[in-house]
């Protein structure tokens, strides 16, 4: 704060002490030292005033930041609402598999061209020939008694449940 050294605070006290009297010097000390104690009160809850305005500037600055990453958060959105739709196309691709597999392909074939209203474009669209294509190869496959490994595998997993079921069943 100031700079005062001890030969400073000497020349004061001698100068005090000649003005004002030894009689009255110490009730002088002591009024000196509650006004130098009010003043460092005032001035350390002036500086924690400032100081928590500082962090509530920051805090907005941070809250605004926030509102920027808002952007992110939508495509988040996005992403992820375009993955439950693709899950649910991908589970109707199944249903119509195993409907295939299932012998039932005149149904299959109905539910193909009932998908969706047709309106599906692209590589992946389920068309006409695509239908009569995996109608054909199912029946080959089904003719020649070979079935896909995955759905062999879905299958065995399936009878495994049942036989587990069937031993919790007799006991």
């Amino acid at each position: 704060m100031f700079d005062i050294g001890f030969w400073e605070l000497a020349l004061i006290g001698v100068v005090a002490l000649l003005v004002v009297g030894p009689d009255r010097l110490p009730a002088l000390a002591r009024t000196v030292g509650l006004w130098v104690g009010k003043i460092r009160r005032y001035v350390s809850t002036v500086r924690d005033d400032i100081e928590r305005e500082i962090q509530a500037d920051e805090l907005r600055s941070m809250l605004s930041k926030s509102d920027e990453l808002n952007p992110l958060k939508d495509i988040l959105d996005e992403t992820t609402s375009t993955i439950s739709e693709a899950n649910k196309e991908i589970a109707d691709v199944k249903k119509q598999a195993d409907e295939l597999m299932s012998g039932d392909t005149a149904a299959a074939l109905d539910a193909a061209d009932k998908d969706d209203g047709g309106d599906e474009t692209g590589p992946d669209a389920l068309t006409p020939d695509s239908a009569a294509t995996t109608v054909a190869e199912a029946v080959s496959a089904r003719s020649e008694d070979e079935v896909p490994a995955k759905i062999s595998s879905e299958t065995s997993d399936d009878a495994v449940e049942d036989t587990e079921d069937d031993g919790q069943r007799s006991r």
